[in-house]
């Protein structure tokens, strides 16, 4: 951090400069309302007005998950397991089902992902063979009480118009050009 990010504040010398013969409790409140004078709004502060402001994250954020299709239009997912049997959480479901397709042996019928329980560590998209999950910059997941439905499943994670607005995050091999068209809605297009 530069210093001009981190500002630290002697109060004991600032007290004691406005506090000859004042008290040390009016002292102290000097010290604060001239120190929140400087921070109000439209001055040089580093406190962002949320959610009006966004922070902006780097490419590498572990935000919330997407699922990838392929070019047309199908999930990439083969259902193979190896995300569920990486997440140390616990929070992926996945259901198998045969296919008509020759050259796909097994879809994902079901694939849920619970985010309450999700720790954002991107393990299942390092295991992911497919490239089929990757992981977004999107970080809103604030909900009004801890019982709120988490639980995203396929539609959830494929038709997802505000993660345009945040872009593509973690994936494991990030030195490949990620294929736009691969994911889902606005990503693609941005």
């Amino acid at each position: 951090m530069d210093k001009q990010d981190s500002r630290v504040v002697d109060v004991t010398a600032q007290a004691n400069a406005l506090g000859a013969g004042v008290g040390g409790m009016a002292a102290g409140f000097a010290v604060t309302l001239k120190n929140m004078v400087r921070s109000l709004p439209g001055r040089n502060t580093v406190t962002i007005q949320y959610p009006e402001q966004r922070k902006p994250y780097s490419r590498r954020f572990r935000g919330v998950h997407v699922l990838t299709l392929r070019e047309d239009g199908r999930l990439k997912c083969t259902a193979c397991y190896l995300c569920a049997t990486a997440c140390p959480a616990e929070c992926i479901t996945i259901e198998a089902a045969a296919t008509p397709d020759n050259t796909v042996e097994k879809v994902a019928k079901r694939y849920e992902i619970d985010l309450s329980r999700c720790i954002f560590c991107g393990f299942c998209v390092d295991a992911c063979p497919e490239e089929a999950i990757a992981m977004t910059r999107e970080y809103d997941l604030a909900t009004p009480n801890r019982l709120a439905n988490l639980q995203y499943g396929i539609s959830a994670l494929t038709e997802r118009e505000e993660i345009g607005a945040y872009g593509a995050g973690y994936r494991p091999h990030m030195q490949y050009p990620l294929v736009e068209s691969y994911l889902p809605t606005e990503i693609g297009r941005k």
